[in-house]
């Protein structure tokens, strides 16, 4: 059964994308079958790894579009395709996404367990390790529907002040599924990126955040570095790009603890859930 982890931050540019992109290279370096999906509307994984031309292709069937439309039943076959990096596959993002995105949160839940209800059929869950689903920087049904389909979230997010504001307000979009619609939904952690441990406000924004949330912010962190978006230009993760670089091995050690806190969330689900059941 795969597990299915959200990578969500209300502020842009702070690293989503690409922090799914160089993972999903590494986890399946490692030998996990891993599914990306682009759930925003601009796209940028599905371009960054077919390229433009590919990305503007796809149609309402064939992207993340058919899973938040309640008249279609998405068929697996139809809407993953692999990648050419072995071991992962996506299912694309597309302009189609955005009038979904756009439906006013008292129509949400039309379309809301769309995507909770593709990741649940044994034809996705059972081939694939883990999912990981990039997200568009703000809180609407896109962003709500991760939630309801997600096991864990990481938050990505930058030292700095501007990268930082927008945890408060995804914590309370946390609180508000559990209360409605995945009581499992675990925060996994929040995840530095483009840190440089030479600049003493990134120092000082670890500090703060560490002093905020202890042991939920990832002890590993996306370094900034240029081999990131040399491989994105390159349409390659870092682990195939530059397979022995300071960049790749940051990586690895971000992608192991993912697998590690994702790992024990389930398993304490899995436990609570039984002493529900003895109770």
């Amino acid at each position: 059964m795969a597990i299915v982890v959200s990578l969500l931050n209300q502020k842009g540019g702070v690293g989503k994308t690409s922090s799914c992109h160089h993972l999903a290279g590494t986890l399946a370096a490692q030998g996990r079958r891993v599914l990306l999906l682009d759930n925003d509307p601009q796209a940028s994984l599905t371009q960054g790894i077919f390229g433009p031309g590919a990305m503007r292709s796809f149609g309402p069937s064939e992207s993340m579009a058919a899973l938040y439309d309640p008249d279609r039943a998405p068929i697996p076959e139809a809407v993953i395709r692999p990648t050419p990096i072995e071991g992962v596959s996506l299912v694309p993002g597309s302009v189609h996404l955005t009038r979904f995105n756009q439906m006013p949160p008292e129509r949400w839940h039309e379309s809301d367990g769309g995507m909770r209800e593709f990741l649940a059929d044994p034809d996705v869950a059972d081939a694939f390790d883990l999912v990981l689903i990039d997200n568009p920087p703000n809180l609407h049904l896109c962003g709500w529907s991760a939630l309801v389909a997600s096991n864990g979230l990481v938050v990505p997010l930058q030292a700095e002040d501007y990268g930082a504001q927008g945890i408060v307000a995804v914590l309370e979009a946390v609180e508000a599924v559990r209360r409605h619609r995945n009581p499992d939904l675990a925060t996994l952690g929040f995840l530095l990126t483009m840190y440089d441990k030479r600049l003493a406000i990134h120092v000082a924004y670890e500090r703060q955040l560490r002093d905020l949330y202890g042991p939920l912010v990832f002890d590993a962190a996306f370094p900034l570095a240029k081999d990131f978006k040399e491989a994105v230009a390159s349409r390659l993760p870092i682990a195939r790009y530059k397979p022995r670089s300071a960049a790749a091995k940051a990586t690895a050690a971000v992608a192991e603890e993912l697998v590690r806190r994702a790992s024990e969330s389930a398993r304490s689900t899995v436990d609570q859930a039984a002493e529900r059941g003895a109770a």
